[in-house]
């Protein structure tokens, strides 16, 4: 018989922050997933977001993503045509990652399907800013347990 206790409250709640994640991913990915893999998606329109250039040690700190990670995403977008990647004129020992005409074809297909938009629209105004006030005082206690309050934030 197990004698482990039930999760407790924090526990369920960051159970279900995991599961709606996951969720999210999956329904996202079955409808414009036929383009590229969720990962991809983020690194895309975070690198879009971002005015469409980026370094790899950015989209890792963006992504929560170890380099080596980003290394390998980096180079299945930019077999794909959705990258490029090219050292930087000014500091060469810096590389560059800039989204291509494709990739942001991409970006604007993704965000024409209003898929985000039509899972996010089902909370009220009110109810999408108490969660984004939640989840960014976790995410804030997060980046403190990795000793990585003081670098700049994620994207809003």
């Amino acid at each position: 018989m197990d004698n482990l206790p039930k999760i407790d409250e924090y526990y369920s709640l960051w159970l279900l922050i995991s599961q709606t994640r996951s969720a999210v991913f999956k329904a996202r990915h079955k409808k414009v997933g036929k383009y590229i893999h969720f990962n991809q998606a983020a690194a895309l329109v975070t690198i879009w977001a971002l005015d469409g250039q980026v370094t790899p040690a950015t989209l890792s700190h963006q992504l929560f993503l170890e380099p080596h990670s980003v290394s390998e995403l980096i180079m299945r977008m930019e077999k794909k045509g959705l990258v490029t990647k090219a050292k930087d004129k000014k500091r060469g020992n810096i590389v560059r990652i800039s989204i291509t005409e494709k990739g942001r074809e991409f970006c604007r297909q993704a965000v024409q399907e209003d898929f985000i938009r039509s899972i996010m629209s089902s909370l009220s105004k009110e109810q999408r800013e108490q969660l984004r006030s939640s989840l960014n005082i976790l995410l804030g206690e997060a980046l403190k347990a990795l000793d990585m309050e003081d670098q700049p934030p994620p994207l809003p």
